[in-house]
């Protein structure tokens, strides 16, 4: 009898056990769906719609260096560009006055060490442009890569030529120590980014482009990408 009783007593404990055991695993499910759902509120860009580069914009909005500095920071991982031009806007249409034209936000080293003609190829297909200047106005990885930027290949100094991009101070090539450019000799002045469009608006255009995957040499130049572009565009007076 005694052994019978310890044995229900046991079943009973395994059997509640399985039921918090249960509830457990629900509720974790339940608290995991509600963070997912938080999260994927926050993050502005999973409302977004993409057109071709020709088309109409998809996503117009103003915004200024609270939206400009966090998406700068995230375009090495995310690997999408970053494009700076200026122009004149309607702010009852929302459309833009005049031409436009791309922002310069630094100059590169003009020797041109970069493998040239992939670059050149890159820019074409990419900006539809004729010719290929120092004076830069996007951040993207892979033109990065071909211009032999000494910041490409690691996160820490992507996001350090970031941070003195923004502060116009000087960024130094890890490779020998050297300053490699000085931000606030660039067409930012002293105090960069920040300083020159701290009280500034930009039009904010999320695109998606393609374009081919370009390699050193032509018989690469087959494999067709997608990416993302996001566009601000400095209103102008």
């Amino acid at each position: 009898m005694e052994n019978a009783t310890h044995a229900l007593i046991m079943a009973f404990a395994v059997f509640i056990f399985v039921i918090a055991l249960t509830v457990s695993m629900v509720s974790l499910n339940s608290v995991k769906r509600v963070s997912d759902a938080i999260l994927y509120t926050k993050d502005e860009t999973n409302y977004y719609t993409y057109t071709d580069v020709k088309g109409k914009a998809a996503q117009n909005r103003i915004v200024g260096l609270e939206t400009i500095i966090p998406t700068l920071y995230k375009y090495y991982k995310e690997n999408y560009t970053v494009v700076f031009k200026e122009a004149k806007y309607d702010y009852e249409t929302g459309n833009f006055i005049g031409d436009w034209k791309y922002l310069t936000v630094y100059k590169t080293v003009s020797n041109r060490n970069w493998e040239i003609y992939s670059y050149e190829k890159l820019m074409k297909e990419k900006y539809k442009k004729d010719n290929v200047s120092t004076e830069i106005f996007s951040f993207d990885i892979d033109e990065e890569t071909l211009r032999h930027e000494p910041w490409t290949g690691s996160e820490d100094r992507v996001k350090q030529n970031i941070d003195c991009f923004l502060n116009g101070t000087p960024y130094k090539n890890p490779n020998n120590g050297e300053i490699y450019k000085n931000y606030s000799d660039t067409p930012l002045g002293p105090g960069g980014f920040i300083k020159k469009y701290e009280n500034d608006k930009f039009v904010e255009t999320i695109e998606e482009y393609k374009y081919k995957n370009i390699q050193t040499n032509d018989s690469s130049l087959t494999k067709e990408k997608s990416k993302r572009m996001i566009i601000f565009t400095h209103i102008i007076n």
